[in-house]
């Protein structure tokens, strides 16, 4: 069944993913060329905050599409891990001081999107949820990220509501922002910088996300396709009309090439 965004016209998912990198780009080359206070640096800032919304939304698409869950998160774990010294290195200059990146926080946000959808039992599923949001406090994005990762997933076809948690969150992280700078020290114009650029983010809301047809292993109820069985399925049935042999012939001859398969 055809999903109800799958109606919705909007960007290609290539088209979104190069604006999130190009967002990304500006931005880590405004940290390292530009003044944070210029009109320039806050302007490459105000964009690059775009960046991250686009990547917790492909956290959310990628559950659903994806053939294997934890192919998937090992995937994210084993890039968030090579990622670890270079990315300490460039925030703090030492090499082990602060190893959480993005990706980290990813794969936290990928592991609550499991839990909401596997966990039956609520309680459980609270408490996976809450240790995973404690998790992603020392992460890039913290728990904003994995936010937005269930937002996206478990709001996916209201977009109203979806939208209103969006920009809620994006809320909370301008007056962290904000709060954080206050406690600094700051004056009027590094503080203005400081939340304008963090609420960047709601920016994301103008990108219109595009429709996904998933082809991986989960349905809209997020069972199991399993998909390279089918066609042995269908040549278990073909086999019933004929004269009954030991199960593991069957089996046996269920795998062999239909005769249509070597032309």
């Amino acid at each position: 069944m055809t999903h109800p965004l799958s109606q919705r016209a909007g960007l290609s998912a290539t088209a979104l993913k190069l604006i999130a990198v190009a967002a990304m780009t500006g931005d880590h080359l405004g940290w390292a060329f530009l003044p944070n206070a210029s009109a320039a640096g806050v302007l490459v800032h105000l964009l690059g905050r775009i960046t991250m919304p686009v990547m917790c939304f492909f956290i959310a698409e990628g559950y659903r599409c994806t053939r294997s869950v934890p192919r998937y998160a090992l995937r994210l774990f084993f890039c968030a891990l090579a990622s670890a010294i270079p990315y300490s290195y460039y925030q703090t200059g030492e090499l082990f001081s602060n190893p959480f990146s993005v990706l980290y926080t990813l794969l936290l946000g990928l592991l609550a999107i499991w839990a909401c959808d596997r966990i039956p039992q609520p309680f459980l599923r609270a408490a996976v949820l809450l240790g995973l949001f404690l998790l992603s406090v020392p992460g890039d994005w913290g728990a904003y990220a994995v936010g937005w990762c269930l937002i996206f997933f478990l709001l996916r076809d209201r977009p109203g509501p979806c939208a209103a948690c969006f920009c809620a969150l994006c809320l909370l992280h301008v007056l962290e922002a904000f709060s954080a700078g206050v406690s600094c020290g700051w004056g009027a114009a590094e503080l203005f910088c400081a939340t304008f650029v963090q609420s960047g983010a709601t920016a994301a809301l103008f990108l219109r996300w595009p429709p996904r047809r998933c082809t991986g292993a989960h349905t809209d109820a997020g069972e199991p396709r399993r998909l390279p069985y089918r066609r042995l399925a269908h040549r278990r049935r073909g086999l019933a009309g004929q004269p009954q042999a030991s199960g593991r012939l069957a089996l046996f001859l269920s795998l062999l090439p239909a005769a249509s398969d070597s032309h």
